[in-house]
């Protein structure tokens, strides 16, 4: 008889039941777990279901327990109590330093970055990363590869045998080999075994002839950041004080948010009022799904660092913006998401925002007008409590546009 169709949190609850793994763990500090037992229980595969990159990407019961999951063999995974995951701060406290834009090259739009590896090369190309190495590099390692490494979280042991490793971008100059680790958006966190297992690699393969130095690299609309991170014999940290950020220089373009006139029909109101305060997050997603052309829940999941819940939330903005449709549970971009997300930096914002401030409740917000009731009746919401919560994530939204202006000179911003 097949298998009844069970959610990834619901799968591991069967599993941690199924060979009572609590017990085990209090008992030894921790327990090992084979990709096939991870399948026997409801069917589910073990690579879907150990894909932990973020802190948020935990199954509940390993959430509540204070437990982890790392690979430590092909096929073959370790829980134990500890958290492997490095903490990043959104806030940019360092200077930005403003380059000139490249101009002779043709195949690369910096303005208009759509994947990890052309945020690296563009960053190599501009002199970010030579800026960053203080040395001469040159590109040497990319991709994926298997390998041996050990090291200890809290008491409890790894040793790492035929694990897959995947490098980004690793640069060798005179004195050392820079691996980067990169992402398109930020993330709150990140899992060690994205930046450790690497580092520790190579580490051990060099044998001390050159010293090897990890970066976390994230692109954020418009501003590429390098953060060292360093591994202190525990987990580690993101060495902020140390970080470096760039942007492009470009001008100004004319455009103001208190121009944008209302249309109701660039918003579907038959999809809930938005409830997700970061609109950054709502670009990323709309950028995942434009690369990877369809994505499930599921794996929106494992790429951002939101809970289930969040991840409706956030994919609810998109499709009431009119930019994402979901069918058989497969989710795609519209026309319009599919035009929108491959314009310029610039124009992408403006468009972004002439389509929530053209709905009439973030339009009057936006101008601190009062609020008709039957606004919020359109959506049916009624409770003054839970209208509340939205005009909250509206108010988020309007100083993320003035607060992103301010900091980039992007587009002028005035009241009419």
């Amino acid at each position: 008889m097949a298998k009844t169709k069970v959610d990834t949190n619901t799968a591991w609850s069967n599993i941690f039941e199924r060979y009572k793994l609590l017990h085990q763990i209090r008992r030894d500090g921790y327990v090992d777990l084979s990709a096939d037992a991870i399948k026997e229980v409801d069917g589910k595969e073990a690579r879907l279901m150990t894909k932990v990159d973020f802190r948020e990407n935990l199954p509940t019961i390993m959430r509540d327990e204070g437990l982890s999951i790392l690979a430590i063999k092909n096929g073959l995974y370790r829980i134990a109590k500890n958290d492997p995951f490095i903490d990043i701060e959104e806030r940019i406290s360092s200077p930005i330093i403003e380059l000139p834009s490249p101009t002779t090259l043709c195949t690369i739009d910096p303005f208009n970055i759509k994947s990890e590896s052309a945020a690296l090369d563009l960053a190599f190309i501009s002199g970010m990363c030579a800026e960053v190495f203080q040395e001469e590099s040159f590109l040497s390692v990319r991709g994926r590869l298997r390998g041996e490494l050990e090291f200890s979280l809290g008491d409890t042991p790894y040793s790492v045998d035929g694990v897959q490793i995947e490098v980004d971008g690793g640069y060798e100059g005179k004195d050392a080999l820079h691996l980067v680790e990169a992402k398109i958006g930020f993330r709150n966190n990140i899992n060690i075994r994205q930046l450790l297992y690497p580092q520790l690699y190579w580490q051990r393969q060099l044998q001390e002839k050159k010293k090897v130095q990890s970066y976390i690299f994230y692109l954020q609309n418009d501003i590429f950041r390098f953060i060292p991170y360093i591994y202190d014999g525990i987990v580690g940290y993101a060495d902020h004080a140390h970080q470096k950020v760039f942007r492009f220089k470009d001008q100004t373009r004319d455009f103001s948010l208190y121009d944008i006139a209302i249309d109701q029909s660039k918003i579907d109101t038959s999809i809930p009022f938005p409830q997700a305060d970061k609109f950054d997050k709502i670009q990323d997603m709309l950028f995942s799904i434009a690369k990877r052309g369809s994505l499930t829940k599921e794996e929106l999941h494992g790429e951002f660092d939101l809970v289930t819940r969040q991840i409706d939330y956030y994919l609810n903005v998109l499709k009431w913006l009119k930019l994402s449709t979901e069918e058989n549970a497969e989710i795609t971009l519209s026309t319009e998401g599919q035009i929108l997300s491959a314009l310029p930096f610039k124009q992408r914002i403006e468009a972004l925002a002439t389509r929530v401030f053209a709905e009439p409740i973030c339009h009057a917000l936006l101008h601190k007008q009062t609020l008709p009731k039957e606004r919020f009746e359109v959506y049916k919401v009624y409770s003054p409590s839970t209208q509340q919560r939205r005009v909250r994530t509206i108010t988020a939204w309007i100083n993320y546009f003035k607060e992103f202006s301010q900091q980039r000179n992007l587009f002028t911003i005035h009241s009419s």
